[in-house]
């Protein structure tokens, strides 16, 4: 891995001084999530000459040039279940369907606390049971943090439901388990650059009101684990995340686990702009390729 560049410096400072300390202080989901609808576009940049549609229920087609007639990566935006959206998080899909040749498709989940569990993981997985009933099986699935969790989770209940899997998945930084002290995991990690220990609270309280976070449809990490496609997972070195992103490859099937120093959880954001983001996103790319 090649030496971060200034720019990729720029952008972990600015996670460190003034994201997290943006992510402590406002507490109400509704005003994150405008104040990240906001200000995503002006931090990244899709891949020359790539579209994007919005079909009625808000869910994104995302079609780099020249993918037309493509197959189809299944991706799960993150947001810790609370923010976040297939427009304002539009932007990792695009970069690894255009590093892929594949076309995306974001899916669209309702969010906590509106919307606790279990509305996002049905959302996600009759979007992908409707995908697959209709002859149209992505060929990828790939997700980020809480997304990376929706992605596993719906794995787990297509492999079990016996409908087909894609060939391939991808998980930046997923959120494997909420079971265990998740407030004071990001409070003791050593790099963790984005997210504090507040936020990570304040999002399980939302998530899983009256919820057992021990429940494996919850923490896939403790559900079963085999027979999912061929994984890659991303993770900041020493982030709280990287702690599942290690047990997930220390358990599943066949995965690679590679971990990126000196950058905020789910840096890929950033694609487009910062070098560290767009290259990442071009390696998880190419290893979906790799597998089609």
């Amino acid at each position: 891995m090649s030496l971060l560049t200034n720019t990729d410096r720029f952008f972990t400072l600015y996670s460190r001084f003034l994201e997290k300390p943006t992510l402590w202080a406002v507490a109400p989901q509704k005003i994150m999530r405008f104040l990240f609808a906001a200000t995503s576009p002006i931090w990244h940049r899709l891949p020359r000459g790539c579209t994007t549609q919005l079909d009625a229920e808000g869910n994104l087609k995302i079609t780099p040039e020249g993918t037309e007639n493509a197959g189809v990566l299944f991706y799960i935006h993150g947001g810790g279940f609370t923010l976040g959206s297939p427009t304002a998080n539009r932007v990792i899909p695009a970069h690894v369907a255009d590093a892929a040749g594949l076309q995306a498709f974001v899916v669209r989940y309702p969010l906590a606390p509106e919307h606790p569990y279990p509305a996002a993981p049905d959302a996600v997985f009759e979007a992908y049971k409707a995908l697959v009933e209709a002859g149209q099986t992505p060929v990828a699935i790939g997700g980020d943090s809480a997304g990376g969790n929706l992605a596993l989770v719906t794995m787990q209940r297509a492999r079990d439901a016996g409908l087909a899997l894609p060939k391939v998945m991808v998980l930046l930084s997923p959120i494997a388990d909420l079971s265990d002290n998740l407030e004071k995991r990001f409070a003791t990690a050593e790099a963790e650059y984005l997210i504090p220990a507040a936020w990570a609270k304040r999002i399980v309280r939302a998530y899983l009101p009256g919820i057992d976070p021990a429940d494996p449809r919850v923490s896939p990490l403790i559900g079963d684990l085999s027979g999912l496609p061929p994984t890659l997972i991303h993770a900041a070195e020493g982030e709280a995340l990287s702690l599942d992103a290690k047990a997930l490859a220390a358990r599943m099937d066949n995965v690679t686990l590679d971990r990126w120093p000196g950058l905020p959880h789910v840096w890929h954001l950033k694609a487009g702009v910062a070098p560290a983001a767009t290259r990442a996103c071009a390696e998880l790319g190419a290893f979906v390729k790799t597998h089609l």
